[in-house]
């Protein structure tokens, strides 16, 4: 009988004692819905983002909504969004009851085009999100000239930090992720993050619904305390799982050759994601890789300009066909990354 190797996920969050110590101590206390704990969290991770206030939510789709509703935007209202994206942001934009506007990206950085960007603006423009996508930030100033409030994406890029300021810390808002997937995880959950105190009091005003007036739609998208417990141990070791996916991404480099997206490696790059320019051959390698037990991926499995059926969008689509996503997490050992290699570099 053949014997079928182990199988390398694409993704798994590292949680150990550090983590379940925290979950214990919440519920010996009695406290697990939101409270403290989450008061605390928010505190520590808007320290992270650079930002006066943060506010968690259940989800970082929930962060996005929440934000631009808080913002006035609304019915009638276009925002400008990467296609180069999964559909989580076209479903909060959508949320907030606007009309997601897909631009493409450039393919030097696989980052939203500030040009495509400012072509798509017009007067119903109420926001522009930017994600910082797979780890690598994307220069804000262009995107801030343009005169529309910035959301600025950081699911990819909680503590990166570029000319010595957090990801997060320029645009009028900031939203992030700690999915299971996540640079932390909690599980699900996610937090605006803002300098503006109005902001931060209309996204904890809109989150939950109780002793509230009927004068709007309001929701139940609160955090717990036991999420918050588990992301203030994931943010004490935020640094170490930064240095180790940098670690990995080396050791890729050196192999594999550099990420789709361009040969330099920013200062602020973290590697939420390496992903291999595949060529033609992007599909074909997922399947060899699973074969011999290597979990790879599509880092966007359709971008949204195809979801929305619209036509263009040459550097999205370009990128998309050579893509594909590889194993790098905290998580993984050096056995584990050198079996990466071999599988990769056998399939090339």
């Amino acid at each position: 009988m053949t014997e079928h190797p182990t199988i390398i996920p694409h993704s798994k969050p590292l949680l150990g004692a550090e983590e379940a110590q925290a979950v214990a101590a919440v519920i010996a206390s009695g406290q697990v819905a939101e409270g403290p704990e989450t008061a605390a969290f928010e505190r520590e991770l808007a320290g992270r983002l650079g930002c006066a206030h943060a506010v968690a939510v259940s989800s970082g789709t929930a962060a996005l909504h929440l934000a631009l509703a808080a913002m006035g935007v609304g019915a009638g209202d276009e925002v400008i969004v990467p296609s180069f994206v999964c559909a989580a942001l076209f479903h909060a934009v959508a949320a907030a009851g606007a009309v997601p506007v897909p631009a493409d990206i450039d393919p030097l950085t696989l980052n939203l085009d500030p040009a495509d960007a400012r072509r798509r603006l017009s007067p119903r423009t109420a926001a522009l999100v930017l994600p910082h996508l797979f780890g690598r930030v994307a220069d804000p100033a262009p995107f801030l000239e343009m005169g529309v409030p910035l959301v600025e994406d950081c699911a990819h890029t909680l503590g990166a930090r570029v000319d010595g300021r957090p990801a997060g810390s320029f645009g009028h808002a900031a939203v992030t992720s700690s999915y299971a997937t996540k640079l932390i995880a909690t599980g699900e959950g996610g937090a605006v993050a803002t300098a503006s105190e109005p902001l931060v009091a209309a996204v904890r005003d809109l989150k939950q619904y109780d002793r509230r007036p009927l004068d709007r739609a309001r929701y139940n998208l609160k955090f717990t305390d036991l999420q918050a417990a588990v992301g203030r141990a994931q943010l004490r070791r935020l640094d170490a799982f930064i240095r180790r996916r940098r670690e990995i991404a080396a050791c890729y480099r050196s192999a594999l050759g550099p990420p789709l997206g361009g040969e330099k490696d920013p200062d602020g790059r973290i590697y939420f994601r390496y992903v291999l320019d595949a060529g033609t051959g992007a599909e074909a390698l997922i399947r060899r890789a699973a074969r011999a037990g290597i979990s790879c991926e599509r880092p966007v499995h359709t971008p949204l300009h195809r979801l929305m059926g619209l036509s263009g969008f040459p550097a999205t689509e370009g990128a998309w066909r050579r893509s594909v996503s590889i194993p790098i997490y905290p998580a993984l050992t050096d056995a584990e990354v050198e079996r990466v290699i071999a599988v990769l570099t056998d399939s090339r």
